[in-house]
C-alpha cells in the first residue's frame, strides 16, 4: 500500500488479472504499491469453493490486515455462460441471480462500499425484452444493496443515451456506472475519453486494460490503439475520485511472451503511478 495520505485515487487489480490468490495476491498487489483489490464471485460459491469457502474468505482477510491491501470491491462471474436479461430458461436466470445477491451478501462480510455488476455479454441489453428485464434486476439488486450501504455499479456496454435512459427506468441515486477503458472501443469504435467525459458524473469506479483493435486486454497500458492516454487525460481532467483498477489480463497469450505476470503487472502499476500520482 502506499504509504502517507491517500490521495485522489485508490489503485487496484483485478482477482482476474493474476493466477495468485489469497494472502499471496494480496502480497503482490502491496508490492506494486497498489491500495486494493477486486475479487471475483463466480459459480464456485454454490458449492461452498471460492468465496463460498470460509477459509479463501479468511485468507484473503489476513493478507488484507497484513499488506494494508484492501477489498474494495467484489463482481459476479457469470456473463459468459448465465444472464438474467436474456436467459434461456429459468435455470440460468437462477443461477445468475443467485450469484449476484451471494455477491451482495459477501460485500457485506468484506465491508466493500460497492459491487460491480456486469450488465454485458451473454447478459447484455440488446432489445426492449432485455431493458426492461435488466432494469427490473437492477432495481430489485440495488435496492438490497443499498440496505446494506452499497452501491451498485453498472459495467454495460451502451450508448450515453441508454445508460441515462436505464438509469431513468432504475431511478436508484446508489447505482452508478463502473467505467472500462477500452470494452465499448472494441465492441464499436466508441472514443473512450469523450465517452468518460460525457458520463464522469455518474461514474462510480474505474477499469484500466488496452488491447490492439478488437483485442481486449491484449496489450499493456498505453501500447494499444484504446486511446489510454487520452482517456487518462479525461480522468484527470474530471472531478472522479475513486478506484481505478487494472484489469489486464497478464497471462494472455498476447503479452505474456514479454515477462512473467508479475513482471508485466510491475509495468502496468509503474504507469499507473507516472499518469495520476
Amino acid at each position: 500500500m502506499r504509504s502517507g495520505t491517500m490521495g485522489r485515487f485508490q489503485y487496484g487489480v483485478c482477482e482476474w488479472s493474476l493466477k495468485a490468490r489469497g494472502r499471496e495476491l494480496c502480497r503482490i498487489a502491496a508490492e506494486q504499491k497498489l491500495d486494493c483489490l477486486q475479487l471475483g464471485v463466480g459459480e464456485e460459491v454454490l458449492d461452498g469453493k471460492g468465496l463460498g469457502s470460509p477459509a479463501v474468505i479468511e485468507a484473503y482477510r489476513q493478507g488484507s490486515a497484513e499488506y494494508g491491501v484492501e477489498i474494495c470491491s467484489l463482481s459476479p462471474q457469470f456473463v459468459d455462460q448465465y444472464s438474467f436479461t436474456m436467459p434461456q430458461g429459468a435455470e440460468e436466470e437462477r443461477i445468475a441471480a443467485e450469484l449476484v445477491d451471494r455477491t451482495i451478501d459477501l460485500c457485506g462480510e468484506f465491508g466493500c462500499k460497492s459491487f460491480l455488476l456486469p450488465v454485458l455479454g451473454k447478459n447484455g441489453i440488446c432489445d426492449g425484452p432485455s431493458f426492461h428485464r435488466a432494469a427490473a434486476y437492477i432495481r430489485r439488486f440495488s435496492e438490497k444493496a443499498a440496505e446494506k450501504g452499497i452501491e451498485t455499479h453498472l459495467e454495460i456496454n451502451q450508448s450515453v443515451e441508454q445508460v441515462h435512459n436505464l438509469l431513468d427506468a432504475v431511478d436508484n441515486p446508489m447505482v452508478k456506472i463502473f467505467f472500462d477503458s477500452q470494452n465499448l472501443y472494441v465492441y464499436d469504435g466508441t472514443s473512450m475519453a469523450r465517452y468518460f467525459t460525457a458520463l464522469a458524473d455518474l461514474i462510480g469506479g474505474v477499469h484500466l486494460k488496452d488491447g490492439v483493435g478488437p483485442m481486449l486486454s491484449g496489450s499493456l497500458l498505453g501500447e494499444g490503439t484504446s486511446g489510454f492516454f487520452r482517456t487518462a487525460r479525461a480522468i484527470l481532467d474530471s472531478d472522479y475520485k475513486g478506484c481505478l483498477i487494472l484489469e489486464s489480463v497478464y497471462d494472455k497469450a498476447s503479452v505474456c511472451g514479454r515477462g512473467a505476470p508479475e513482471e508485466l503487472l510491475a509495468r502496468d502499476a509503474a504507469l499507473l503511478h507516472r499518469v495520476f500520482d
